[in-house]
C-alpha cells in the first residue's frame, strides 16, 4: 500500500518536469535547427507565436496539476478531519477477568469502557479453539459466565469510564463441575462487539486460558486492606456491645482522688474482715480438736 502511494506521489512530480522541459527542448531544436539553414522555415513572428503558445499551454497544463493536487490536498484534509471526529467518539470496551483482593481462588469479572465515547449495544460471543461458538450447556466454565444477564444478553449502553464488576465463581467449586478434566485446561474465547453514537461498529478479542494460573501463589493470606476492615469490624461490634442503651452512649465512672482514697480504706478493712474470720474459723476448729 505504501508503495503504491509513493508511485502516485511521483507521477505528478514527473508529469511537472516533462512539461516544463519540453518547451526548453523545443526551443533548443529552433536554436539548433537554426544554425543548419533551417530559418528561412520559419520567421521570426512564427518563431515567436509558436514559443507563445508553447507556453499558454505549459501554464494551463501546470494549472491544471496544481489544482489537481490541491484537490487531492483538501480530500487528505476531509478525510483527517473525519477520523479525528471518529477517534473522539470511539468506545473501547475490556474485558479483565481477575482474582478478588478477598482471596486468590475467587475470580471475578470486569466490563469497563476506557474509551472517549458512549458504547452501545455491547454484545458477547464465546468460541472454542477451533473457533466454533459455545452455547449454553455445552462448557461448564462458559455458563458460569453466562449466569451473568450482562454477558447473555449483553448491554444497551456503557457511558465513558463507566465499569461493571461481579463475582464469577471459586476454582474450588468449578473444578467438580469438570469431569474428567484437569482445572487448568479450559480454553476460549471472549468476543466483544459494540458501537459508537454514530452506529459505527467494533470488536475486541480475549482469551482466556487457564493454564496462565497454573503454579501461580500467593503470599500474605489476602489484601491486607481487607483484613484490616475485618479488624475495624470488630471493634465496631465490641463497641456497639458497649453502648445497649437507647441513648448509645458510654457509661463511664469518675473518679476523684477522695473517692480512690476511700477506695483503698474499704478494700484494706474488708480483707482484715477477711482475715480475722479465717483466724476465728482457725480457733473453733482447734478448739473442736482439743476437746
Amino acid at each position: 500500500m505504501t508503495k503504491r502511494k509513493d508511485e502516485r506521489s511521483l507521477i505528478p512530480l514527473l508529469a511537472v518536469v516533462g512539461i516544463v522541459a519540453a518547451p526548453l527542448i523545443f526551443i533548443f531544436g529552433i536554436v539548433a535547427g537554426s544554425q543548419i539553414q533551417l530559418a528561412n522555415i520559419l520567421t521570426a513572428d512564427s518563431l515567436s507565436s509558436w514559443i507563445s503558445a508553447l507556453a499558454t499551454v505549459a501554464i494551463a497544463v501546470l494549472t491544471f496539476v496544481l489544482a489537481k493536487e490541491t484537490w487531492y490536498l483538501r480530500e487528505a484534509q476531509i478525510e483527517q478531519v473525519n477520523e479525528l471526529r471518529v477517534q473522539s467518539i470511539r468506545p473501547n470496551v475490556s474485558i479483565k477477568f481477575f482474582s478478588s483482593p478477598i482471596s486468590f481462588n475467587l475470580m471475578m469479572l470486569e466490563v469497563s469502557n476506557l474509551g472517549k465515547g458512549i458504547a452501545r449495544n455491547v454484545r458477547f460471543k464465546f468460541y472454542d479453539r477451533n473457533g466454533n461458538e459455545i452455547k449454553a450447556t455445552e462448557n461448564a466454565i462458559v455458563d458460569e459466565f453466562l449466569k451473568l444477564h450482562v454477558m447473555s444478553k449483553g448491554l444497551h449502553s456503557l457511558g465513558i469510564n463507566q465499569k461493571f464488576e461481579s463475582f464469577l465463581f471459586s476454582f474450588y467449586d468449578v473444578k467438580n463441575k469438570i469431569d474428567s478434566e484437569d482445572v487448568f485446561s479450559p480454553y476460549f474465547k471472549i468476543s466483544t462487539s459494540y458501537e459508537d453514537v454514530e452506529g459505527n461498529s467494533y470488536s475486541d478479542e480475549l482469551i482466556i486460558d487457564f493454564k496462565e494460573f497454573d503454579g501461580v501463589s500467593e503470599i500474605g493470606g489476602g489484601d491486607p486492606l481487607h483484613k484490616i476492615s475485618g479488624d475495624i469490624k470488630k471493634l465496631r461490634e465490641q463497641f456497639e456491645g458497649m453502648t445497649r442503651s437507647s441513648s448509645k452512649r458510654l457509661h463511664v465512672n469518675t473518679y476523684s482522688s477522695q473517692d480512690r482514697k476511700q477506695e483503698r480504706e474499704d478494700q484494706q478493712r474488708w480483707l482484715e474482715e477477711q482475715k480475722a474470720k479465717r483466724e476465728q474459723l482457725t480457733a473453733n476448729n482447734k478448739s473442736q480438736a482439743d476437746s
